[in-house]
């Protein structure tokens, strides 16, 4: 009877009123029982959710788990479970999610839902690839990888290869993100998946093909892509409205690779369709890729105006659902002839991409020590147990020596016995105390390459970026630009063309650092020809904010060397370089200058030229000077560098008879490098 009356007073609650009454289900749902305290309880997390916070439906969900738990329902359980890692990650409640993530994942791997579990760890790797700590999410998901492979679950290796292609194609690798994405889309396919998990496969995947420019094999993808979808249809009974963002994902995709063939009549068809079907599938996601794909066809038609409209329309969106929008802007104003503004924008761009860069280089450093430190404990710990399990051995084989001590039995023996242990246990500690410090030069060795592949990749596209942008500016037609800003264009496009071509120059030379071919000594140059066409080619004497002063000794001015002329010379501008790089500007012999002084002195030191690079730079350590020669080595990685000049210099030196060190007594401030070559005809 009270069961009865409880429903009538459920049921007469729902009539008054459309909007359901949170106060009234929590009186009511205490006193129900079974599937109608369930349907309760949906009721309550509906209301709950139109109030939209997070706290409250979390509360709710906890409960409705709880009376679940009762009922023995792991389905339900199941979906609920879900149901708060997705409230999560839409009300971008991270560190909420990276707390909760490993509690769900342990229930979801218990009860064999696989792939709850593998969704989970992806909703928590994505928190650390969105929050700029890509080292640790390219962790996790090596990890996902390795638990997917120990499980043979090709859901979970297909999530794993999912992320590793997003953060490669957030840092730019699109060959690499390309592989991992295939292998992502092979999992998925022999596994039969639903067709939105194929669907985020073979969109990130043809996206990439897209920021490739392979737009032949983005359009064999897309092709695949609609024969899956249709299989699906009839295998899967699935609706065409069931699958139409699908297919509108799939159509701007095909789009975009016929625009970029200059297949325009072909690629209009395709967008046609998908705004038909975005007019079913009214979502601002459809919208926005329907529209940035419409600007990018206007554009590639010479149509202006149009793209400058669709632009305007995706910028009003603010979704940041892909497209870099400030460079398509700049883009289209150079092509309508509107330079400055055009130009405006790329300077823009390139300043914010710098500090972009500068910021996450950091953070990345920041992440890079924090994982080393964690490692670092790890093995103490490690340490610590293995003294302990040596502590407590110490004790047994004490307790035995007393014993045999008091028995009277082989005490010789087990003296000899005894001194073998000791010596096996301080060899077993010092193989310790070397594999410790092999594993800390093998970190610092990882460290540091990969300190310096970023480096690289930032020196090679920051030029790259800037000498597209104003070349574009400069080689539209009817572009007019002022006095002012020509020579603006004209000086980063020389300066950043410089780079490069440097940068290049190093990396080749590079490539034979650790070689020991000896480089042929065949020009007859005069010492001082090398120190001057040195410093011509570093431009040091050029730059306004170093004092540059060169002095041969009177002895060197007639001699001849037989040596390398140009392999002398990329030594010595490399030294150059280094110098220039590293002066500190509160120098207290850099009172002429804005930054501080370099010196070149050439003289004769018994049968060998020297060519002496002093600054009066943040010097360097007596420890580091031999350090400094390893190759990728940056002492001070807030300075602009590679870490390559001075292994390279010494290289070549060495492979010409001669030598580069670090004047280890000079205390003047600064530093001194000294390169000689032999005189020996």
């Amino acid at each position: 009877m009270k069961k009865i009356l409880v429903l009538l007073v459920f049921t007469l609650v729902q009539a008054i009123t459309f909007a359901v009454d949170i106060d009234s289900l929590r009186k009511v749902i205490p006193d129900m029982e079974d599937s109608e305290k369930s349907e309760a309880y949906k009721q309550l997390l509906a209301a709950v959710e139109e109030k939209g916070k997070v706290k409250e439906i979390l509360e709710c969900l906890d409960e409705w788990i709880a009376f679940e738990e009762t009922q023995n329902n792991f389905e339900a359980q199941a979906n609920l479970r879900w149901n708060k890692i997705v409230t999560m990650t839409n009300h971008a409640a991270d560190s909420i999610l990276l707390a909760e993530a490993p509690v769900q994942m342990t229930w979801f791997m218990h009860h064999g839902e696989w792939e709850r579990y593998y969704d989970t760890w992806d909703s928590k790797t994505n928190i650390y690839l969105y929050t700029g700590r890509v080292q640790t999410a390219l962790r996790e998901a090596q990890t996902i990888l390795d638990d997917a492979n120990s499980r043979q679950n090709n859901f979970g290796r297909a999530i794993a290869y999912q992320l590793m292609g997003i953060i490669y194609e957030s840092i730019g690798q699109y060959d690499q993100a390309v592989d991992v994405f295939k292998q992502c889309l092979g999992q998925l396919i022999d596994s039969y998946r639903d067709a939105e998990v194929l669907t985020n496969a073979y969109d990130y995947l043809c996206q990439t093909l897209g920021e490739k420019k392979d737009f032949k094999q983005q359009l064999s993808y897309t092709k695949e892509w609609e024969d899956n979808i249709r299989e699906r249809m009839v295998k899967h009974k699935k609706s065409r409205k069931q699958l139409l963002g699908t297919w509108i994902a799939c159509k701007c995709n095909r789009a975009s690779a016929l625009t970029g063939m200059k297949r325009f009549d072909d690629a209009e068809n395709d967008l046609r369709e998908a705004e038909q079907m975005a007019l079913e599938h009214n979502t601002p996601l459809a919208n926005y890729r329907i529209c940035l794909v419409r600007a990018k066809h206007a554009l590639a038609q010479g149509k202006a105006k149009d793209a400058l409209l669709y632009c305007d329309s995706l910028q009003h969106m603010n979704l940041k659902a892909g497209g870099d929008i400030p460079l398509l802007r700049a883009d289209i104003l150079t092509s309508m002839g509107k330079g400055q503004e055009a130009a405006a924008i790329y300077r823009s761009l390139y300043l914010g991409k710098d500090s972009t860069f500068t910021r996450e280089m950091r953070m990345q450093l920041d992440e890079l020590n924090t994982l080393y430190r964690v490692d670092e404990l790890e093995i103490q710990s490690k340490l610590q147990r293995s003294r302990y399990l040596m502590g407590i051995g110490a004790l047994v084989v004490l307790a035995l020596l007393l014993f045999i001590f008091y028995s009277h039995r082989a005490a010789a023996k087990l003296e000899i016995e005894h001194e073998k242990l000791v010596d096996s246990n301080e060899r077993l500690e010092q193989s310790y105390k070397e594999l410790k410090v092999a594993n800390a030069k093998a970190e610092e060795s990882s460290r540091m390459k990969t300190n310096f592949i970023q480096q690289i990749s930032h020196e090679i596209r920051t030029p790259l970026n800037v000498l597209s942008g104003f070349t574009q500016v400069i080689t539209t037609p009817d572009v007019t630009l002022d006095n002012d800003t020509k020579a603006d264009v004209s000086m980063r496009i020389t300066e950043n063309t410089r780079r490069i071509t440097e940068l290049v120059n190093k990396m080749l030379a590079m490539s034979d650092a650790n070689s020991r071919t000896v480089i042929e000594r065949s020009d007859y140059v005069p010492a001082i020809q090398i120190a001057a066409q040195a410093a011509d080619t570093s431009r040091i004497s050029q730059n306004d904010d170093i004092v540059f002063d060169m002095q041969i000794a009177p002895e060197v001015e007639n001699i001849q060397l037989r040596t390398n002329l140009q392999q002398a010379i990329q030594a010595l501008v490399m030294l150059l370089d280094n110098a220039q790089k590293f002066l500190h500007e509160k120098h207290p012999l850099a009172k002429l200058a804005k930054r501080g002084t370099v010196r070149l002195f050439v003289q004769k030191n018994s049968q060998m030229i020297e060519y002496v690079v002093e600054d009066t730079g943040i010097g360097i350590a007596k420890e580091e000077a031999e350090h400094i020669f390893d190759e990728f080595v940056q002492l001070n990685e807030f300075y602009d560098g590679t870490g390559i000049g001075l292994p390279i210099a010494r290289s070549i030196a060495r492979r010409m008879g001669g030598e580069v060190i670090l004047d280890t007594s000079y205390n003047s401030g600064g530093s001194r490098f000294i390169f000689s070559l032999p005189m020996d005809a």
